[in-house]
Order: structure tokens, then sequence, then C-alpha cells
């Protein structure tokens, strides 16, 4: 049965954790580097050849396996939820395998740890996306700071886009700010973000998943424009549209 629940405290995030204060700005940081090294494998194969279309499949699948909780946000409205899912602490073990993706097996669901980006990083590199492409990390900010930096070489599968240069297509990342990060393409500060995958688009609105929104595996659900850009909307500030340009 569909439920209709307004949830304020999303207007603040995705992640139900705050994260410690982040720099305000990029200039100060050290360079991140290569991408580590990591043993971890998938659990099964991509379920096509396509890995764009796995990246897709994997978070349904994951969506479903949460019981389909389904979050819609407006630009005039505080974000509702229409149907509620399995809770993050009904299914520790679930997180813990998308902790491990980003080399951090002992951690759950239970931990009050963000974990919305070990699950994207989870879908990714499930789907098959090699490490040169996409680096996973327990921080969505960096991974999209590195996305930065990859998209300036020849063959990135990946590259970051205002919100208003790209409307948004199945298999693209939507990140925002998160807690009053600050974070921007132009000021990649390593603050509090959130990315969710694009998984339907539809007249006026596009469908995206991503974990740890609203204590589950969610599909949210953004307002387009006439032109189908993102709207502006308070409770997800939108930085970036990641176009994905994997086959």
């Amino acid at each position: 049965m569909r439920r209709l629940v307004f949830l304020a405290f999303l207007a603040l995030g995705a992640c139900a954790t705050p994260p410690a204060t982040a720099p305000k700005s990029a200039a100060d940081l050290a360079p991140l580097g290569p991408c580590p090294p990591s043993s971890w494998k998938p659990e099964a194969p991509p379920p096509t050849a396509s890995a764009k279309t796995s990246m897709v499949l994997l978070a349904v699948g994951e969506w479903a396996r949460f019981g389909r909780q389904a979050i819609t946000y407006s630009t005039d409205a505080p974000p509702r939820t229409e149907q509620l899912g399995v809770q993050e602490r009904d299914a520790p073990e679930r997180i813990t395998d998308y902790w491990a993706s980003v080399g951090k097996s002992g951690r759950s669901g239970l931990d009050d740890i963000p974990w919305s980006a070990a699950f994207i990083s989870w879908d990714i590199e499930s789907a098959g996306v090699s490490r040169s492409q996409f680096c996973p990390d327990q921080t969505h900010t960096i991974y999209v700071e590195r996305l930065v930096e990859r998209a300036r070489q020849p063959g990135a599968a990946f590259i970051p886009r205002s919100p208003r240069e790209r409307a948004p297509q199945v298999g693209d990342l939507v990140c925002a700010s998160r807690n009053g990060s600050g974070t921007t393409l132009d000021n990649l500060n390593r603050g509090a973000g959130h990315c969710d995958i694009v998984v339907e688009v539809r007249p006026g609105e596009v469908h995206a998943i991503g974990g740890n929104v609203g204590d589950s595996v969610s599909r949210s659900v953004f307002p387009l424009d006439g032109d189908g850009f993102l709207s502006p909307i308070s409770a997800r500030p939108v930085f970036t549209v990641i176009e994905n340009r994997l086959p």
C-alpha cells in the first residue's frame, strides 16, 4: 500500500549523519594521487554486456531488494515519501557488502556512518567499470573530483557537467552538495555530497536511485524544466550531472 509521509529531515540532505566540517575552499587541499589498488571483487558478473545498462539494472535490483522506497521532490514543497521500504537497520549485511567495495568491510548500516557513496561505488564496480575510469570511494565528492581530473584525459567514460549544460540521461549520475558544504565543480572542496544513478527519464521528471536516502536504497523523483534540465530544488542542490559515456 502506498503511503504519503512528509519527511522534513530529507530537506537537509540524503545521508542521515552530518559529516565533519569540510574545507570551504579547494585551494589548500593536497592532490588525491592515483586510485589505490583493491582486492575486492564483485559478487557476480555484470548482468549485461553493456556497463551502462548493468549500472542501471544493478541499482534497480537493489532498490527492489530494499522494498522500493520512493521519494518525490518538488520546487515548491518539502520532499515526500510515497512508499516506505526496508530500512538500514534491517539490512546491515547488505550494506556491509557495499562498504567492502571501498575497503571498509567492517562497517554496516548500524554504525551511523553514511553509506551512500559506498553504494554508488559498489554499483559501478559491480557493473564491470575499471578503476581507471571510476575510482570507488567512501566520499562522493572525492570520486567526483577524480572524475573531473580523468575527464581532462582522452577516453574518459564519465564527464562532469554543469546542471545547465547536461539534461540528465539514463546511466548518468546526479550529484548535489549537502549540509551547506559549498561543493561545486569550481570548488571541489571534498565536502559533504550525495549522488544518485539515473534509471528513467519521463516528461517533466527524472528518476534516480541512491543509497542511504531516507535510511534505505530509494528511488528519487526530481522535476525537470521544459528543456529537460533539472529544476533547482532547495532540498537537493545539484552541482553536477555526470555524463555516462560507457557503452
